[in-house]
C-alpha cells in the first residue's frame, strides 16, 4: 500500500527536514481538498527519494521555500 511505502521513506529522512516534509505535504492535502486530482506513485516517492537526498532542483520555480510556505499559510487563513 503506498501509505506504507510513504511510512518507509519517511524513516530515512533527518529529523531537521521533516518539518518542511509536513508542512508540504500538509498543504498538498488541503490542495487536493479544495481540486480533486489523481496522484502518480512513482512520482510521490520519487519526490520523497529527492528531499530525503536534499535535491531540490526540481523546485527551482520556488526561491524560498520558507516564505512559499508562509506564502500558502497567510492565503488559507
Amino acid at each position: 500500500m503506498i501509505q506504507d511505502d510513504i511510512m518507509h521513506e519517511l524513516q530515512f529522512i533527518p529529523e531537521a527536514k521533516l518539518f518542511e516534509l509536513y508542512d508540504f505535504i500538509h498543504y498538498f492535502r488541503l490542495g487536493l481538498n479544495a481540486e480533486k486530482v489523481s496522484i502518480d506513485k512513482t512520482m510521490c516517492l520519487e519526490t520523497l527519494r529527492k528531499i530525503q537526498q536534499n535535491d531540490l532542483t526540481e523546485f527551482s520555480e520556488i526561491d524560498d521555500i520558507n516564505a512559499h510556505i508562509q506564502s500558502l499559510k497567510n492565503e488559507i487563513s
